[in-house]
């Protein structure tokens, strides 16, 4: 998409939007009131995807969302997360020891062998749906993920709703069965929230499939292509985890862009948007803004952290922001530690093609040198 980096604001008449590049602007826009993020009363949004019934808090506006968005909270607090951390610890080690037995000097794929496998672990344990749920998950999450496109494809529509059938027919049930025979599994716990729906908790489910699964999937990949692209960062990770993740984050963040509907008549960045109008927020252009970073595109990990847009802001902030930082800082933790020659392969570094999200689809590394393996071999390009 093309960007014009000197107007924060600015009409886009070949995508028939407004765009959002200015990190000011954005926030103010992320956070104030008067903005709709149901897709069905965007313009631009697809006929098949308006036809859709309403999906889970994501794409819902007030005062629904902020029902439903107060009931969910509680299990999703920086303090309620915390209480998660052993058990993520546990999965990230699981997972990288099923990588150690490879070869000095072999190929391991970040993505499908690392990055993927933690987040789907943990919600996997976290609605404790056992091996089946967890390979049904696998299977199908990253074409439910589509569906999360601000310009879908009509294939990304198809695929979409074929994955969430199939998965809904399998959570549907299960539902049903824990509200009758509680656990201390995460449903449970969502079940028991008193006023809330089956079909908001299935939809609450649905959400952390794709939001919660592969975005911290990409959070993962692209940090440690980040990280491995220059060899002093990471020592500089290692020694403040807390404080790299925030950089990583505003730089190499998974989200690049999100819609909203101008529900009223607004002033942003000089300009006049009426009622009605679709606007888009490049997420990845306003945490660049020079104007609020200095030296915005480089990645400096040992830059005091400021406000980022990566989990978005206002009342959709990201509800899973604090359970993607620990399963991102406790996976990353321990690969650089574990594997202290891990370098990238001279192979090119290969995206997913999307428009709204910054995935990788493979990053192949070596775990570990050989006598055809050298260190601090840098791919030709990051992004």
């Amino acid at each position: 998409m093309h960007t014009d980096t000197t107007t924060p604001v600015r009409w886009a008449t070949e995508l028939g939007t407004y765009l959002v590049s200015g990190f000011d602007e954005a926030s103010a826009m992320l956070r104030g009131s008067g903005w709709s993020s149901d897709p069905r009363l965007n313009p631009l949004t697809p006929r098949e995807l308006r036809e859709l019934p309403p999906g889970g808090v994501v794409f819902l506006d007030p005062p629904d969302h902020t029902r439903l968005r107060n009931l969910l909270s509680p299990p999703f607090t920086p303090r309620a997360t915390e209480r998660l951390r052993p058990r993520v610890a546990a999965i990230a080690d699981a997972v990288l020891d099923a990588v150690t037995e490879d070869d000095p000097g072999s190929v391991t794929d970040v993505v499908q062998e690392i990055s993927q496998l933690v987040p789907l672990a943990v919600i996997s344990e976290l609605l404790d749906v056992g091996t089946e749920g967890a390979e049904l998950f696998q299977a199908h999450t990253p074409a439910l993920f589509r569906l999360l496109e601000v310009n879908p494809t009509a294939e990304d529509l198809t695929e979409s709703v074929a994955a969430s059938i199939e998965l809904m027919l399998f959570l549907t049930p299960l539902l049903a069965e824990r509200r009758q025979h509680p656990g201390d599994d995460f449903v449970s716990t969502l079940l028991a929230i008193e006023d809330i729906t089956l079909e908001e908790v299935l939809s609450t489910c649905m959400i952390l499939l794709t939001a919660g699964h592969e975005t911290t999937a990409a959070i993962i990949s692209n940090s440690t292509l980040a990280v491995l692209s220059e060899p002093d960062r990471r020592a500089q990770f290692l020694e403040t985890p807390a404080k790299a993740i925030e950089e990583l984050l505003r730089l190499e963040g998974p989200v690049k862009l999100v819609s909203r509907t101008a529900l009223t008549n607004h002033e942003l960045g000089g300009l006049e948007i009426p009622a009605g109008q679709p606007v888009i927020v490049q997420i990845q252009e306003a945490n660049r803004d020079p104007r609020r970073f200095p030296d915005p595109e480089r990645l400096d990990l040992t830059r005091e952290p400021a406000p980022h847009l990566a989990f978005g802001g206002g009342p959709h902030f990201c509800l899973g922001a604090a359970l993607a930082r620990l399963e991102a800082t406790e996976t990353l933790t321990r690969l650089f530690t574990r594997f202290p020659e891990l370098s990238l392969t001279q192979d090119p570094i290969r995206r997913r093609p999307s428009t709204t999200f910054h995935t990788l689809a493979a990053l192949p590394v070596h775990l570990r040198s050989s006598s055809e393996t050298t260190q601090g071999q840098k791919s030709a390009s990051r992004r």
